[in-house]
């Protein structure tokens, strides 16, 4: 499991960008000679290691605990390297009194007002992130999107669920009003999310695989028992509207996806979804050779971004 946003903001902002050894103190992030940029040469440190034959390895802590915030510490790459090759002279204790140690000389030393109110607007914008990453699903954003685009959609059934309290967050969420263009993308992205649950569901119902597992199945409601002509051709004019609408929906909330994704990656985190890429879907369709796929990569136009949520109709908000 990857280390949160939120862990990783808070380990950067109390330690305020400094190495936490001793006599060190060393800013962890420095101008880029060829750009306006900043380079991040700073590492965040496990104090119990990652993996369990690491140094200070042999604990009794999770692999989600190990990359937590209070399992981390701030060093440069040389005392990172010190405290992993010197276990027996760094042990746990230890690094847990440094890292209090360091932060506790940063309030004394550093912290004004105005550094605490960063704080918090970035504990506010990386929870929201973290909770994008979660609920979302982004990373198996191309697995579950395929479901979703077939001739007779199904959903996993968490789907609507975590969509759902995505767009609950966002919604009850003290927006700082710094990150103005992240915060239209958050916006955007929970606003079509929940949007295509709800369309979604609308003609759906609940089935079981073969291994137990629920899911949603659209509902194919064109189909009569009764013949009738007039009725049959208006149901599946229905279908047909309801079902480019869905698909419609999950193509406009991957151009969200791809937005917030290159926001987050321009003001809070270079390295979010760095290896992994743009988020794209995959379409299946029949044809004269059998089954086939359409990959499309959507991205929102300048315009596009310069109206949103804000073109969003209010059934969708």
């Amino acid at each position: 499991m990857p280390i949160s946003q939120k862990d990783i903001k808070l380990l950067w902002g109390r330690a305020a960008s400094r190495c936490a050894f001793p006599d060190c103190k060393l800013s962890l992030t420095q101008d880029s000679e060829d750009t306006s940029s900043s380079i991040t040469i700073g590492e965040q440190a496990h104090i119990v290691a990652k993996e369990e034959n690491g140094s200070r390895g042999d604990s009794l802590l999770t692999t989600e605990e190990r990359d937590s915030y209070s399992n981390l510490i701030l060093l440069c790459p040389n005392h990172h390297t010190i405290i992993d090759k010197n276990p027996k002279d760094f042990p746990v204790e230890k690094l847990h009194a440094l890292k209090t140690e360091h932060e506790l000389w940063v309030i004394q030393t550093l912290s004004q007002t105005g550094d605490l109110n960063k704080q918090a607007r970035d504990i506010i914008y990386t929870t929201l992130i973290d909770a994008a990453v979660e609920h979302c699903h982004l990373s198996q954003w191309k697995q579950w999107t395929f479901g979703t685009l077939e001739p007779f959609p199904r959903w996993s059934f968490e789907l609507p669920e975590d969509f759902f309290q995505f767009r609950q967050k966002v919604l009850i969420t003290d927006f700082p009003c710094t990150l103005i263009e992240l915060e239209r993308a958050i916006k955007t992205l929970s606003i079509l999310l929940h949007k295509a649950a709800r369309v979604f569901q609308q003609h759906c119902k609940i089935q079981e695989d073969t291994n137990g597992k629920l899911f949603y199945d659209c509902d194919q409601f064109y189909k009569i028992s009764q013949w009738n002509p007039e009725r049959y051709k208006r149901l599946s004019q229905e279908f047909d509207d309801w079902l480019e609408e869905c698909h419609q929906l999950i193509i406009d909330a991957t151009k969200a996806a791809n937005w917030f994704r290159e926001v987050v990656r321009r003001d809070i985190n270079p390295m979010f979804f760095a290896a992994e890429g743009k988020f794209t879907v995959t379409i299946p369709w029949s044809g004269d050779m059998g089954l086939s796929h359409t990959y499309l990569l959507p991205i929102y136009t300048q315009e596009e971004k310069d109206n949103l949520p804000d073109s969003l109709t209010e059934n969708e908000a």
